[in-house]
């Protein structure tokens, strides 16, 4: 995200104490660096890339990848994704690297490649390391940091350094979730992108619903939708809280799979998540089959004015624990069980729950605590009614905070959708 985020997270380290801190994991090394590797997609256990920011801006910010990822850094240019680092260094990923060193006769890169390539190479710190580790322990140690706690997102990064040298490691993932939290310029303009593309998602997924048709077949559709509009979506299935309903609405923990073919009086809750830039879409509304019963209508509209009571709360000072405890103990009281409609606010980004709350911020404690809204934050607004009297009725939006206002970024409306 540009240096922008690089001084927001230095400024952090600065008022913690810290030397600087190591980003392993992959979403925060793309959201401090941009880079990102071709073998990201493979989730592998351990790093294959790192970014180190040291909390001295006289110090260099240093990426770290496989020497064989050094052409990645080439495309990334040509293709005009913006990078940020000041120095390189490389280690060896199993025998690719190895491999990719070998003289190939017949290989001859064109020679603007090579100027490129030649270019990085002034960039490089050291030798090429055996692993990521080794590479890591070389530039602390040239920096002379060993001493100086560093920080880490991996505590696991952070005892190997410290069993290999000694390192002093304290945990990051608090310290970057809340940078992260914070957006920066480039993250809004992303955002307000992907406010377009969840509303034609939503447009599309309204117009396939058709009595007759089952839920696995309208996946399909919207996956295909999805990634024509250059959207990674939700993996395994495009929607949450898929299908038909009878008495009980039965989520199975927000993902429930349904083969029958949809008829009237059903009921579906639309849910399409996915990424769009490495930026999460978050947006649910509620379908039913046919003329909806002038009850449900009711209960919808009841829902509706549960979440604009929270959407007019949601500003910069105001906690999200007490927005959702006052529309409770207020409007949510005209449904027939208040104690079904759950309520939650939560920062969204890269990942869909980027709270900048202690860890385990996923807990119980978490939603009751809430925490502070603030200025250039992206929040998720939730309002799930899973009442089986009538059926669910959910809707979700997602809000940029500004200083004196709030801009929601989806503008499909929050209605309930009456589908053939």
């Amino acid at each position: 995200m540009g240096r922008e985020a690089g001084e927001r997270l230095r400024a952090r380290l600065l008022e913690s104490g810290a030397a600087g801190i190591v980003l392993t994991t992959t979403d925060n090394v793309g959201y401090l660096s941009g880079f990102e590797s071709v073998m990201d997609g493979w989730r592998l256990p351990e790093p294959i890339s790192a970014v180190f920011l040291p909390a001295s801006a006289d110090l260099p910010v240093t990426l770290f990848l496989p020497e064989a990822s050094l052409i990645s850094l080439v495309v990334a240019a040509r293709e005009g994704q913006e990078l940020v680092y000041d120095r390189l260094r490389t280690f060896d990923f199993l025998n690719f690297c190895v491999t990719a060193r070998s003289v190939d006769t017949d290989l001859e890169l064109p020679a603007d490649v090579v100027r490129e390539l030649n270019a990085l190479s002034t960039c490089i710190d050291g030798k090429c390391e055996s692993n990521i580790i080794n590479s890591l322990a070389e530039c602390l140690r040239h920096q002379g940091l060993v001493g100086e706690t560093v920080l880490f997102d991996d505590l696991r990064v952070g005892m190997a350094l410290n069993q290999s040298i000694g390192q002093k490691y304290a945990d990051g993932l608090e310290t970057i979730m809340a940078a992260r939290s914070i957006k920066t310029s480039a993250e809004l303009d992303v955002f307000r992108e992907t406010g377009v593309k969840a509303d034609r998602v939503m447009e599309f997924t309204v117009g396939e619903l058709r009595c007759g048709r089952s839920w696995a077949e309208i996946e399909k559709r919207v996956a295909h939708f999805m990634i024509d509009e250059d959207i990674d979506p939700l993996p395994h299935s495009p929607m949450l809280f898929g299908g038909s309903y009878d008495t009980i609405f039965r989520p199975d923990l927000f993902r429930t799979f349904y083969d029958k073919p949809f008829s009237q009086g059903d009921i579906a809750i639309l849910e399409t998540q996915g990424r769009y830039k490495n930026t999460w879409i978050d947006i649910s509304r509620t379908a039913h089959f046919g003329k909806a019963p002038p009850a449900y209508r009711e209960q919808h509209a009841q829902v509706q004015r549960c979440f604009s009571d929270m959407v007019a709360q949601l500003r910069p000072g105001a906690n999200t624990a007490a927005i959702c405890e006052s529309v409770r103990s207020s409007s949510a009281l005209e449904l027939t069980v208040p104690e079904k409609l759950l309520m939650i606010i939560h920062s969204i980004g890269r990942v869909p729950l980027e709270s900048p709350v202690a860890f385990p911020s996923t807990g119980l404690l978490a939603a009751e605590q809430g925490f502070e809204v603030k200025p250039f934050m992206v929040l998720s607004v939730d309002c799930l009614y899973f009442g089986s009297r009538y059926g669910p009725s959910h809707m979700e939006n997602v809000f940029l905070i500004g200083d004196d206002q709030t801009e929601s970024m989806y503008k499909y409306p929050l209605d309930l959708i009456e589908a053939d």
